[in-house]
């Protein structure tokens, strides 16, 4: 039945397009997804990205139609027309959130100006204290937030009465569901008021109504749950139909979800609620995949495997796939964030590239994705024939020259051990018991010959903006150290875990390689960092926060060190 379907649809998209030159496609086409948005996703708790993609002017030039700012828009909020002084006036708490909507005020000017609308990025039921203090025990059920409960639904379309009095040019509000996140937000608190289905169709009327209906405003309801929800609305597509059959359509309602069947990580397939339904949806790509791949510090390329999809997928699947389903009206792609630390840098270099990829087939979906590529290197960045085929065989090989570096093709390896810019000490037990030790070895090892191969292409790639040529030979010998390294964590990993599950003999001789080889390293990558100013920030092994609650990887390193000082001979 799909094979029938993508044949029918491929040949319609021939009869329809096969006589139009490339810029009647473009032309044509750009109706196909209607909706084309960006956000930055700030660190949460730390300085704001100081980026090109948070200028909403830059972004229009894009192409893009609207965005999707993360300033904390439910923060805003005084509830002075819900109750007079509930949020008592001259106190620290009423000057900081009024400080927080002039803030927001200037965005949205400089946002006006340019033409760009804008669908907050928002957490509901994140209230002040003072209000909390006073009505939460009303909006609590079994301890939690709850929609059900009616002081909770009031304090809800106060909240959005009160944005949209504020703030009427929004055009809409993107709902976030989750974890809520309150490190931005000293004088407020709260939780998701949501736990099950029928909280989330409670919720889902309530919003339809005051934004969508009364107040003709874009609502962008995301589907991620969090949690031990069991069924998460974002994974399982028997929930996600449960949830929104119960909610009759309606234009200005849309519903946002991720492209991969779970959070942005690799080794996991399509998501399976996309293209399903009666409701419109819009599709979450992010640029830096969760933060688990170097947030675009090194090469890593993510045009091709999110749009035709990844090459470990069973089912190869991605963007492309979606073009007959008309429920999807377009892309929202994140530029910097996704994730809790660095790395940083300065040049945008390969975060450029795969923006503009993924945003030009959204723009474009006919076009393919190496067409995309060859255009963005030619018109952008003005490279030759012979540099533009360097790069792409550079950019092909970070596909799997990344993954395989930091997971393994042999067995499902739980991701988040190396998340943001930490080197965390992950069990590597499970391929020792079994038997895939040394294979998971030898595959390190090999892959380590693919980033020797990409620093070599790099190397000889011209660029006319030495800038950025700069950066992307600096940027790939990054990323060839940082490989290097994990290669030496799975190694003393898997010694530890092979002496404890097998009684293996302690090895000194590659406990002093390890330790001698990982202090060269890491002065190699210190080096590199000191003589080249465009260098990003190196990752740490001294903390790891949230990296599943593994230790940080230099315990490991002390551990080896004092094993050698007990067995001296």
């Amino acid at each position: 039945m799909e094979l029938a379907k993508y044949i029918l649809i491929t040949f319609l998209t021939i009869l329809l397009y096969g006589c139009q030159t490339k810029s009647d496609v473009a032309e044509e086409t750009s109706t196909r997804y209607p909706i084309l948005f960006n956000m930055v996703h700030h660190n949460p708790g730390e300085p704001r990205f100081n980026t090109k993609y948070t200028e909403p002017a830059y972004i229009m030039e894009l192409g893009y139609n609207g965005q999707v700012p993360k300033f904390e828009i439910q923060c805003a909020v005084t509830y002075d027309g819900y109750e007079d002084n509930l949020v008592t006036d001259n106190t620290p708490e009423k000057m900081w959130i009024e400080r927080k909507a002039a803030d927001i005020r200037i965005m949205l000017e400089n946002a006006k100006r340019a033409g760009m609308p804008m669908y907050p990025f928002m957490d509901v039921c994140v209230v002040p204290h003072s209000v909390m203090e006073k009505y939460g025990d009303e909006m609590k059920k079994n301890g939690h937030l709850s929609i059900q409960k009616a002081k909770t639904k009031e304090i809800l379309k106060a909240q959005i009465a009160e944005i949209f009095a504020k703030f009427p040019e929004l055009g809409g509000l993107t709902i976030r569901f989750g974890e809520t996140y309150l490190h931005d937000t000293p004088f407020h608190v709260g939780d998701r008021p949501v736990r099950s289905p029928e909280d989330h169709v409670t919720i889902l009327n309530l919003l339809r109504e005051e934004v969508c209906v009364k107040r003709n405003k874009k609502l962008f309801y995301r589907t991620w749950d969090w949690g031990k929800i069991k069924r998460k609305f974002h994974l399982d597509p028997e929930i996600y139909l449960q949830i929104t059959n119960a909610i009759a359509p309606h234009e200005n309602l849309y519903f946002s979800v991720k492209h991969v069947h779970g959070d942005f990580l690799r080794g996991l397939p399509f998501n399976k609620t996309l293209g399903i339904g009666k409701h419109q949806q819009i599709v979450e790509v992010s640029m830096n995949q969760a933060g688990m791949y170097g947030r675009n510090a090194h090469p890593y390329y993510i045009g091709q495997g999110i749009i035709e999809g990844w090459p470990e997928m069973e089912q190869k699947k991605g963007l492309r796939d979606l073009y007959g389903d008309l429920q999807v009206k377009g892309v929202w792609t994140w530029t910097w964030g996704d994730g809790w630390f660095g790395p940083y840098f300065g040049n945008e270099f390969w975060m450029d590239l795969n923006e503009y990829v993924i945003r030009q087939y959204t723009l474009n979906p006919q076009i393919t994705e190496e067409e995309l590529f060859n255009e963005y290197a030619t018109n952008t960045l003005k490279m030759s024939s012979e540099n533009i085929t360097k790069l792409r065989e550079l950019c092909l090989l970070s596909v799997d020259a990344v993954f395989k570096g930091q997971a393994t093709a042999l067995q499902h390896m739980a991701p988040w051990w190396i998340r943001d810019h930490f080197f965390s000490a992950q069990d590597m037990s499970i391929y020792v018991k079994k038997g895939l030790a040394e294979k998971v070895l030898a595959e390190k090892k090999e892959n380590l010959l693919t980033w020797y191969k990409m620093e070599e292409i790099a190397q000889s790639i011209s660029l006319p903006n030495k800038d950025d040529e700069e950066f992307l030979k600096v940027s790939t010998t990054y990323g060839r150290i940082k490989y290097e390294l994990i290669e030496l964590i799975f190694r003393t990993q898997i010694m530890f875990a092979q002496m404890e599950l097998e009684g293996k003999a302690f090895d000194r001789q590659e406990a002093k390689n390890i330790l001698e080889t990982y202090s060269n390293k890491w002065e190699e990558w210190m080096m590199l960092k000191k003589e080249n100013s465009c260098c990003p920030t190196l990752y740490v092994d001294y903390e790891s926060d949230h990296c599943q609650g593994n230790e940080p990887f230099n315990v490991s390193i002390k551990k080896l060190e004092s094993l050698l000082k007990a067995n001296k001979n």
